[in-house]
């Protein structure tokens, strides 16, 4: 059964602008994003390479968590790549899709599977792959998009819905109560096909 994480995850891409210290060591990077500049605390065991590797101007996928304080929110990082991107400027918030209302936006909601090593000798192709079916029988304006590892190995496969809610261990056979879930709207869309697939069965029997 998959299990659903209370916490506020994150994924998203954005532009560093730099590090940030905490006293006298470097723990921060500073990303601008299409909702704003954030100050995210880097993996420890990214650290090292991070800031040899970095430059203000990179295009990075940052995923982790995010805790909320009163008015305050802190950003954690679980994981930080370097990613290529055509974009010359940073999308608006306007241009991103609604998390409440994935199917009513313009850009398509995008739904991130790790397809590391670990998860994908889980299963996680095939949930992927479960996906997908669901979105093309749905009709859904949405993406599925792989992502680097997600520091959750032995809790794999691990999926990312467009609202931020993260599940993990997911099963093939689960998608569709998932997609129930979050994709509400699109049940009745696939009432009708399932009625046909039993009418067409009764017909290719002879019913």
């Amino acid at each position: 059964m998959y299990q659903h994480d209370e916490r506020s995850p994150f994924a998203f891409e954005g532009r560093f602008l730099g590090f940030a210290a905490d006293g006298a060591k470097l723990k921060y990077v500073r990303v601008e994003t299409p909702i704003g500049a954030h100050l995210i605390k880097m993996p420890k065991d990214q650290r090292q390479s991070l800031y040899r590797q970095l430059i203000p101007g990179d295009w990075l996928q940052v995923s982790g968590y995010q805790k909320r304080s009163g008015s305050k929110t802190k950003w954690k990082a679980e994981v930080i790549y370097r990613t290529a991107s055509s974009t010359a400027t940073l999308p608006t918030s306007a241009d991103l899709p609604v998390p409440e209302k994935p199917a009513d936006s313009g850009k398509p909601a995008c739904i991130l599977f790790c397809q590391k090593s670990d998860c994908c000798k889980k299963g996680a192709k095939q949930v992927a792959s479960a996906i997908e079916a669901e979105i093309r029988d749905r009709g859904l304006n949405a993406t599925v998009k792989g992502t680097g590892c997600m520091k959750r190995c032995k809790a794999g496969p691990n999926l990312v819905m467009p609202d931020k809610t993260r599940y993990t261990q997911i099963r093939s056979q689960e998608v569709a109560a998932i997609m129930d879930k979050h994709f509400p709207e699109s049940i009745e869309s696939i009432e009708p096909k399932a009625e046909k697939r039993v009418v067409d069965e009764r017909v290719a029997v002879g019913v």
